[in-house]
């Protein structure tokens, strides 16, 4: 930003706040329930899933079955996340204009998001009697908190870049898009590489693309491909897992990208947007 502003002269784009400030908001709760018990209560109830259903290990995970004592509060942790879930799925519904069950939303949706979860992680630091103090330890909480600078830091370059160069896209994105519609996918999956965020990357470069007249049904086919997220090794969940693993499978290589979660991963995305583009030609 510091060369793109001081030395090219362009105007800085707008700072995915929204985008931020739920991030904060989820990490708060999640790190909350983590601290509480929750995390470990949930690792228990896969641990039987596995056990009653052996077959599926390989494509559930390849963990071992141990038996640990829960806090007290780890259940009820559980259920006050859950309970803000849906919460969180219901208000956004009600004040959709589809459903429209309430006209006059006092929060709007990113509001209330961030509403439900902080009240979530006071609920559940309250009555499950946790050291608030401890959650800013918990490991969620710190690559929840590295994600934001990574979508500050990124996702404000790219916004920025975006929109300076608004006009040079259109031309040569223009009849691109027009005569390959699925080049939009392309774009959206190396934009939300860089950008580390599927709502940042949609925010940047979703109305752009509208505004070059895709066709809503390819929008929303190619909309899989902003979760490129676990191409580059640098995402702090992608980093949470390899370090949650304690079997040694989950690890980055050598050479940057030959990390288990990239074949899976673009292979998921690929079979999404396939499908979008295969059913929205049907149902749109």
């Amino acid at each position: 930003m510091l060369v793109l502003g001081l030395v090219f002269g362009l105007k800085p784009g707008s700072i995915p706040m929204d985008v931020i400030l739920i991030i904060m908001g989820v990490i708060a709760a999640i790190a909350a329930m983590q601290e509480a018990g929750g995390l470990e209560y949930l690792v228990q109830i896969a641990e039987k899933i596995l056990k009653s259903n052996p077959k599926y290990i390989t494509f559930l995970a390849p963990k071992e079955e141990t038996q640990k004592a829960l806090p007290a509060g780890a259940k009820l942790s559980v259920l006050i996340f859950g309970v803000a879930i849906f919460c969180v799925v219901f208000y956004a519904t009600a004040i959709s204009k589809t459903v429209g069950l309430i006209t006059e939303p006092i929060l709007a949706r990113d509001h209330a998001i961030i509403t439900f979860m902080l009240t979530a992680a006071a609920l559940i630091t309250l009555f499950c009697k946790i050291d608030a103090k401890n959650i800013l330890n918990a490991p969620t909480f710190k690559s929840g908190m590295s994600a934001c600078i990574c979508v500050l830091g990124v996702a404000w370059l790219g916004t920025t870049f975006v929109a300076a160069h608004m006009d040079e896209i259109n031309v040569f994105a223009g009849n691109l898009l027009e005569s390959k519609p699925w080049m939009l996918a392309v774009v959206l999956f190396f934009a939300s590489m860089l950008l580390y965020s599927q709502a940042a990357t949609t925010k940047a470069l979703m109305p752009a693309a509208l505004a070059l007249g895709i066709s809503p049904v390819a929008a929303i086919a190619s909309f899989a491909a902003v979760s490129a997220l676990f191409v580059l090794p640098t995402y702090p969940t992608l980093l949470a897992a390899v370090e949650f693993d304690d079997t040694g499978s989950t690890r980055i290589g050598k050479y940057v990208f030959d990390h288990p979660f990239l074949i899976p991963g673009t292979l998921t995305i690929i079979f999404a947007v396939v499908l979008g583009f295969l059913f929205g030609g049907i149902v749109l």
